[in-house]
């Protein structure tokens, strides 16, 4: 399954104007109860002087994306994959460097 992506993570080198350059992505958070408690395992830090996402676009980006999901208490998950027809990436604090900063805005407990 396919879902629709949107990233607000700037500082991940997959970020490209809203989406993410990736084919799949993976979310965390085995034991999440709230979205601050997933992370995207998939994020990784936009290298030092790497200037901004449209500076640093690979022309990858896509809005569809297959998300394989750990989050075993989400609503959308079936069988470790995101059944929601659209997910949204987001920072849980200010300054994102690493994908403890990231979450699953979509999350749903259960």
């Amino acid at each position: 399954m396919k879902n629709r992506l949107e990233c607000q993570v700037t500082s991940c080198q997959h970020y490209e104007d809203g989406l993410c350059s990736l084919p799949g992505i993976k979310v965390d958070g085995p034991a999440a109860r709230v979205c601050s408690q997933t992370c995207c395992s998939s994020y990784q830090e936009r290298g030092k002087g790497a200037g901004t996402a449209s500076i640093f676009s690979s022309g990858n980006a896509s809005p569809d994306s297959s998300i394989s999901c750990q989050a075993k208490n989400c609503s959308y998950n079936h069988d470790c994959k995101c059944e929601a027809g659209c997910v949204r990436v987001g920072c849980c604090c200010n300054d994102v460097n690493s994908k403890s900063g990231t979450e699953c805005c979509t999350f749903s407990c259960k």
